[in-house]
């Protein structure tokens, strides 16, 4: 696993709320010793605070992540059904554009341990599939109804990553890779 992936997932959760070790652990399918050890990476490099009641994101540490963080609008799981292409799918909404080709961002969460990532695009009608413009309501209605519903402050330009894996930790791993790439952090 590589540590820039744990340490973006972990800051990520730590900047959005306050959480222990155990709730982090199960936000993101990590083990338990791996988000102790990513946390202590942290805290050396001044990134994080380790309090009784939780975990904080230092200065320094909003700081290092701003890069990222700025794009991102929301990290969730996201409950599909005729788009469905794994038991998880971890979706982060971003508020900007790749000049990736798509099977490049693909590519990067296989290689972490995905099945499939479904890269979409809000334009004037909806969301739509970002290889081919296609709306996704043209053919999978149900799952535009659950997009639309999940994300309601979604605005032109905006991305939809969709990382499926057959567990949490996969799903997660493959998503904040593309996250990583995305920003260029």
């Amino acid at each position: 696993m590589d540590d820039t992936i744990a340490a973006a997932q972990l800051a990520y959760h730590a900047h959005t709320a306050r959480l222990g070790r155990r709730r982090l652990a199960l936000r993101t399918g990590l083990t338990e010793m791996a988000v102790r050890i990513e946390l202590e990476r942290l805290r050396d490099r001044g990134f994080v605070e380790l309090a009784r009641t939780g975990v904080v994101l230092t200065e320094a540490g909003e700081r290092h992540f701003r890069p990222l963080f700025a794009a991102i609008r929301s990290v969730t799981r996201a409950d599909l059904s005729s788009l469905r292409i794994g038991d998880v799918h971890l979706a982060a909404h971003v508020a900007a554009d790749s000049g990736d080709p798509i099977w490049e961002l693909r590519d990067a969460a296989i290689r972490e341990g995905t099945t499939g990532l479904l890269v979409l695009r809000y334009a004037e009608d909806g969301w739509v599939f970002a290889h081919d413009g296609e709306p996704v309501r043209q053919r999978n209605p149900a799952d535009a109804e659950t997009l639309a519903n999940e994300f309601p402050q979604s605005a032109e330009g905006d991305m939809l990553i969709i990382a499926a894996a057959s567990d949490l930790r996969c799903a997660g791993l493959g998503l904040w890779r593309v996250l990583l790439r995305i920003s260029n952090t």
